[in-house]
C-alpha cells in the first residue's frame, strides 16, 4: 500500500485535492475530522484540553468553544500547547487506519491529509513523516489569494470592512504559525500548485494520482 501525506497551509485548497484523490478512488483521512471527534465531550484529549485552557473554553451545552481555544492558541501564544494534546493521539490514530487498510487493501492509495504534517513531528522533535509515509504532497497557493480565501469561507459574501480586516489578520496570525511553504516544499516529492482555476487543478490532481496509482503497484 502506498502512504502518502497530504499538506497545505490555511487556503490553500488541500481538501479540495483530498476530495479529488478521493472520487479518483484513493482512501483518505482527514486529520481534522480525526482531531474534532477525539475533542468531544466524554472523549480524554476533549478532558485535557479543558483541564489545561480552564472551563472557559466549554459552552453551555459542554462542547468546546472552538473560537475561544484558537484564541488561546494563536493570541496568546499557546499553540503548542494545544498541538501537544491533540497531535500524538491523531497521529496514533493514523497509523490505526493505515495498518488495517494496508491489511484489506494492500494496493490501495493511502492519503493522510493534514494541515501540519510537518511541524507535528517537528514539535515532537521527530521526523517520524519519513517513516510514516512514502510520499509527502504539498498545496500551495500565492499569499494573498490564502487569505482571500479564508476571508470569503469564514465572512461570507460581502463583510464589511473590519470584519475583513479582522478576518485578514486572523489569517496572517495562523499562516504565520505555520511552517513556510518554502520549507515545506524542501520536505515535499510533489507540489500542487493551486492558484489557477479548479478544472486546472482537477487535472493537476489526477496527473499526480495516476503516478500514485503507478507507485503503489510498484514493489518497494
Amino acid at each position: 500500500m502506498l502512504r502518502v501525506g497530504l499538506t497545505g497551509g490555511l487556503g490553500s485548497g488541500k481538501t479540495t485535492v483530498a476530495a479529488i484523490f478521493r472520487s479518483l478512488g484513493a482512501q483518505v483521512m482527514e486529520a481534522d475530522a480525526v482531531g474534532r471527534a477525539m475533542m468531544q465531550p466524554g472523549e480524554a484529549v476533549y478532558a485535557e484540553i479543558v483541564q489545561t485552557f480552564g472551563p472557559t473554553v466549554v459552552r453551555a451545552d459542554r462542547t468546546l468553544d472552538r473560537h475561544k481555544l484558537a484564541k488561546f492558541a494563536f493570541a496568546d501564544g499557546r499553540l503548542s500547547e494545544l498541538n501537544a494534546i491533540v497531535h500524538p493521539p491523531v497521529i496514533a490514530e493514523q497509523r490505526r487506519w493505515m495498518e488495517a487498510l494496508e491489511k484489506e487493501q494492500p494496493d490501495a492509495v493511502a492519503i493522510y491529509e493534514t494541515a501540519l504534517l510537518f511541524e507535528a513531528s517537528i514539535t515532537a522533535g521527530t521526523r517520524d513523516w519519513q517513516d510514516r509515509f512514502d510520499r509527502r504532497i504539498l498545496v500551495t497557493a500565492p499569499e494573498v489569494l490564502r487569505i482571500a480565501r479564508y476571508v470569503a469561507r469564514m465572512g461570507g459574501a460581502n463583510p464589511d470592512a473590519a470584519r475583513r480586516a479582522a478576518l485578514e489578520s486572523e489569517a496572517r496570525e495562523r499562516m504565520g504559525a505555520q511552517m513556510p511553504d518554502e520549507e515545506k516544499m524542501r520536505l515535499s516529492d510533489t507540489v500542487i500548485r493551486n492558484d489557477a482555476s479548479l478544472e486546472d487543478l482537477k487535472r493537476e490532481t489526477e496527473a499526480v494520482y495516476r503516478e500514485l496509482r503507478v507507485l503503489a503497484r510498484a514493489p518497494r
